[in-house]
């Protein structure tokens, strides 16, 4: 089942600091962003029921984004919340990951988190994915909300799968 966004970010978060390594907003989209595109092209579904979202330095989460953007360019020190019904208040973000999942984020985390932020969005440009496809399209098309199908993710990372497979 797909989680919130502000979930995983969170998950992405502790355990970074678990390894004791600092992550700035921007690292935690998109290291959030290739969680989700290792976990949907191997599962099959998404990891982060959102899409993620074409801006200018890459794919980004709104409501991550919303919940962080106060630790700037610096390492987030917080957690992303949501808001809480039965008090009126807000509450940190949670997932119930599967152990499956809790172990790719613990190596997505361990591959992409020692990576600059911004080495992390240039990755995220490449010609032909998903963020070049909707930032980019072609003859000036806009898409409602700049939104990023699960789908292009999925097939996206798919493809590196068929490539690792020929290149063996």
């Amino acid at each position: 089942m797909p989680h919130d966004c502000r979930a995983v970010a969170n998950a992405i978060l502790d355990i970074a600091e678990a390894r004791r390594l600092p992550l700035t907003h921007m690292a935690v989209h998109k290291i959030g962003y290739y969680a989700h595109g290792w976990y949907i092209a191997d599962q099959g579904v998404p990891l982060i029921v959102q899409e993620f979202e074409a801006w200018r330095d890459g794919p980004v989460q709104r409501l991550v984004w919303d919940s962080l953007k106060v630790a700037g360019k610096t390492p987030v020190a917080t957690r992303a919340t949501e808001a809480n019904l039965a008090t009126g208040g807000t509450t940190i973000s949670r997932a119930d990951l599967a152990s499956d999942e809790f172990e790719l984020l613990s190596h997505i985390v361990d591959g992409y988190g020692p990576l600059h932020a911004y080495e992390l969005s240039d990755m995220t440009h490449e010609k032909g994915g998903p963020w070049d496809q909707i930032y980019n399209a072609p003859g000036g098309k806009v898409t409602l909300g700049m939104r990023i199908p699960h789908r292009l993710i999925r097939d996206h990372f798919l493809s590196y799968g068929a490539q690792k497979g020929r290149s063996s």
